[in-house]
C-alpha cells in the first residue's frame, strides 16, 4: 500500500479537486482505491456524496469504527473514509491521545493489504495534523498556483520535511495556471529552479474542473477526454513509478 498526502500549508490551491481525480483514476486503472478525506470542511466527502457516521474524533482515529467509515462510492474499487464538521477538534484530539504523532500512520495499517493506493485530502497549515500526515505519507504532492505567495508555502513544506529524521518523497505541480495571464507565463519561467521538486505536468486553470464541485462528478470520470481531465492523468503517469515503489 502506498500513501499519497495532497498537501500545502496554505488553502485553495486545488487539493481537494486534485486528490478526488487521482483517487478516481488510480481505481479506474484497476487498483484498490482509498480517499481519505482528513480536512473537516469535508469537500472530498462532500463531492463523491459520502455521509459522515456519527462518532467523535478519538474514536475515529483510534479506528474503533473503521469498518462502519469506510464506504463505498459509486466507482468501482474506490472507497472513502469521510470527513466533516464531526471532526472539527481533530486537532485537540490529536493533541490529548498517546503517540499523537503517529496516529494516522497506526490508522492506516490494518488496510495495508485491503488497498493498493491511499490519496489523502489534507488540510491546510503546519502542527501536529501535518506531523501525522508526514509520518503516514510515501509521497507528498503539494500543488501551488503561480503566485509568490503559494511557491513560499511550497518552500515551507519542504523545510517542514527536511527538518525530519525520516521524511516522505515531496513532489509539487502547478495548479490553476492560465497561460494567457502574463503573471502566470512569467512564474513558469521564473521560478521552476527554486523549486527541483516542481513537475513539468500542470493543471489548467478550467472551466471543466470549476464545474466538478457542481456535478459532483470527477472530470476524469465525467469528461475524460476533456483538457483538466488530460491534465491529471499526466499527473497521475508522473507519480505511478513514486507510488509503485
Amino acid at each position: 500500500m502506498r500513501v499519497l498526502a495532497l498537501y500545502s500549508v496554505k488553502g485553495g490551491v486545488g487539493k481537494t479537486t486534485t486528490a478526488v481525480n487521482l483517487a478516481t483514476l488510480s481505481a479506474l486503472q484497476g487498483r484498490r482505491a482509498l480517499l481519505f478525506d482528513l480536512d473537516p470542511q469535508g469537500a472530498a466527502t462532500w463531492m463523491l456524496e459520502g455521509t459522515v457516521p456519527e462518532g467523535g474524533g478519538r474514536r475515529a482515529l483510534k479506528g474503533k469504527d473503521l469498518e462502519e467509515r469506510l464506504t463505498a462510492t459509486r466507482y468501482r474499487g474506490l472507497m472513502l473514509w469521510p470527513n466533516g464538521p464531526q471532526l472539527a477538534d481533530l486537532v485537540l484530539d490529536l493533541a490529548e491521545m498517546k503517540h499523537a504523532g503517529q496516529r494516522l500512520a497506526r490508522l492506516l495499517e490494518p488496510l495495508a493489504e485491503r488497498f493498493d493506493h491511499v490519496v489523502l485530502d489534507c488540510p491546510p497549515g503546519l502542527g501536529l495534523v501535518a506531523d501525522n500526515i508526514f509520518a503516514a505519507a510515501d509521497e507528498v504532492l503539494v500543488p501551488l498556483i503561480p503566485a509568490p505567495l503559494s511557491l513560499r508555502a511550497a518552500l515551507q513544506v519542504r523545510e517542514a520535511l527536511a527538518a525530519r529524521a525520516k521524511a516522505p518523497r515531496m513532489h509539487a505541480f502547478l495548479s490553476q495556471v492560465d497561460r494567457r495571464r502574463a503573471l502566470h507565463r512569467d512564474f513558469l519561467e521564473q521560478h521552476g529552479e527554486a523549486l527541483p521538486e516542481l513537475l513539468p505536468e500542470v493543471i489548467p486553470a478550467s472551466s471543466e474542473i470549476e464545474r466538478q464541485t457542481v456535478s459532483r462528478v470527477p472530470v476524469v470520470y465525467g469528461q475524460p477526454r476533456s483538457e483538466a481531465a488530460q491534465a491529471y492523468y499526466r499527473l497521475w503517469r508522473a507519480l505511478h513509478a513514486p507510488l509503485a515503489d
